[in-house]
C-alpha cells in the first residue's frame, strides 16, 4: 500500500516514468546486496527477535511518511532516502518469515499445509493492499496509507510475542566458519540441487520481466486509459481477487506433488496474458486481464515460494537458501523496476509489457523442458521429508 502510493506520488509530482523505476529501484535494491548475508545469519539469530525489531523499525518509517505528508514536507529525496531504509529492513523480515514457519508445525506432513496458507496470506496481501491504497489515494489522499500501514503491524507483533517457535539445533561448524564461506555454501547447494536451480532461475525471469508492471500500471493507467487514482484501484482491485483465487487454490490442492506442475502452467498463462493486456486500450477488458495477471502471477510465485521450503531437508541451509529464494524478490525486482522504467520511457507502457509477458514465455519454456529431470528428484525428497507417504507415492 505503501508502495503503490508513492509510486502515484512520484508519478503525479514529476511525469515521469524514468523516476518512478528508480524509485521502485530505491526501495528495494538493498535487497540484492544484504539478503545473502541474512540468510547466514538467520541460522544462527533467535528469529523471533528479528522479526519484532523488522516490525518496529517499520512502523517507524511509516509513521515519518505519514507526518512527512501530511506537513507537507515529502519529497522525491525522502522517498528515495525512507525507500533505502524500508528496503534494508524487508531484507531480514522476509527471510526470517519464511525460515519460520516449517518451525511453527509439529507434523512435518502439516508443513505443505501451513506454508500455503503463508503464501496465500502474504501474497494476497501484496495484491489487495495497492487495491486499497488507490482507494484511499482517491478518497483520502496519501498520507492516509501511511498511517494504515504504520498501524497495521501492531497486530503481528502481538502474535510474535506469544507464538510458540520451536527452537533448532544448528550445526556448530556454522557458527565457527567465515559467513562468506557460510554463503558459498548456499549457493552451491542452491545450484547444485537441480529442482532449486530451477525454480530460482524462473523465479528471477519473472521478477524481473514480470513482477515490475505493478509499479507500471498507474503510467498504464494515465497514458493508455486516460484514467484517475480510482481507475487505478479497480485495476488492482480486480488483481486482488485474482490474487485471492490463486491462494484459495494452492490451500485446496493440498497434493505437494502437483506444485511443479502447477508453476509450469501457470508461469505460461502469465507471460500470455501479460502479453495481451499490454495490447488493451478499454477498461473492462484490462480489469478481466488483469485479473488473470493476478491470478498467475501469485500461483507462480507462491507454488515456487512452497517448493523450495518443502524440498529443503537440511535445517542448516533453510535461511541460506530461503535468502537466495528472497534475493529474487528483493533484489532482483528493483533492477527490473529501473530497466522497464528506462524502457516504458524509450519504447512506451505498452511495449514494454509486452517484452516482459515474451520473457516470461521463454521462462516458462525452459522450466517445461526440464520438467522430466525435476520430477524424478523431488519424488523421492518428499518421501524423505516425511511431506507425502509411502502409499501416495505409488
Amino acid at each position: 500500500m505503501t508502495q503503490i502510493a508513492l509510486v502515484w506520488m512520484v508519478y503525479q509530482i514529476t511525469n515521469s516514468a524514468m523516476l518512478v523505476g528508480v524509485v521502485g529501484f530505491t526501495n528495494q535494491f538493498m535487497g540484492l546486496i544484504i539478503t545473502p548475508l541474512v540468510g547466514v545469519l538467520l541460522d544462527g539469530w533467535n528469529l523471533r527477535y528479528v522479526l519484532l525489531i523488522t516490525q518496529l523499525v517499520s512502523i517507524l518509517l511509516s509513521a515519518t511518511l505519514a507526518f512527512l505528508t501530511t506537513n507537507g514536507h515529502l519529497t522525491v529525496t525522502w522517498i528515495i532516502i525512507i525507500g533505502i531504509m524500508q528496503g534494508t529492513v524487508k531484507a531480514f523480515d522476509l527471510p526470517a518469515r519464511l525460515v519460520t514457519i516449517p518451525r511453527l508445525v509439529d507434523d512435518k506432513a502439516d508443513t505443505y499445509s501451513a506454508i500455503a496458507i503463508h503464501s496465500f496470506l502474504i501474497n494476497t496481501a501484496k495484491f489487495v493492499s495497492p487495491m486499497i491504497g488507490g482507494f484511499l489515494l482517491a478518497r483520502y489522499g496519501a498520507a492516509s496509507c501511511f498511517l494504515v500501514d504504520s498501524i497495521s503491524y501492531l497486530p503481528f507483533i502481538s502474535v510474535l510475542l506469544t507464538a510458540q517457535i520451536k527452537s533448532v539445533e544448528h550445526n556448530s561448524s556454522v557458527n565457527k566458519t567465515n559467513i562468506f564461506q557460510n554463503l558459498r555454501e548456499g549457493f552451491v547447494f542452491a545450484y547444485n540441487f537441480l529442482p532449486i536451480r530451477y525454480v530460482l532461475i524462473l523465479q528471477i525471469v519473472i521478477c524481473f520481466m514480470v513482477m515490475t508492471h505493478v509499479n507500471l500500471i498507474p503510467v498504464f493507467v494515465s497514458e493508455t486509459l486516460n484514467g484517475s487514482a480510482e481507475t487505478l484501484g479497480f485495476l488492482m482491485t480486480a488483481s486482488a481477487l485474482g490474487s485471492i483465487i490463486a491462494g484459495v487454490y494452492l490451500i485446496l490442492m493440498k497434493e505437494a506433488t502437483r506444485l511443479i506442475k502447477v508453476i509450469a502452467f501457470s508461469s505460461t498463462i502469465l507471460g500470455l496474458s501479460l502479453m495481451i493486456f499490454s495490447r488493451t486500450q478499454n477498461l473492462p477488458t484490462s480489469l478481466i486481464l488483469i485479473l488473470i495477471v493476478g491470478m498467475m502471477n501469485t500461483l507462480t510465485l507462491a507454488a515456487i515460494s512452497n517448493f523450495v521450503q518443502l524440498v529443503l531437508i537440511d535445517e542448516n541451509k533453510r535461511g541460506r537458501v530461503t535468502s537466495i529464494f528472497t534475493t529474487g524478490f528483493l533484489g532482483i525486482l528493483p533492477f527490473g523496476n529501473l530497466f522497464f522504467g528506462w524502457l516504458s520511457s524509450s519504447i512506451g507502457v505498452n511495449n514494454a509489457l509486452f517484452f516482459g509477458g515474451v520473457c516470461c514465455l521463454i521462462g516458462a519454456y525452459i522450466f517445461i523442458k526440464n520438467l522430466p529431470k525435476i520430477k524424478n528428484i523431488v519424488l523421492s525428497v518428499y518421501l524423505e521429508n516425511g511431506v507425502i507417504s509411502t502409499s501416495k507415492s505409488n
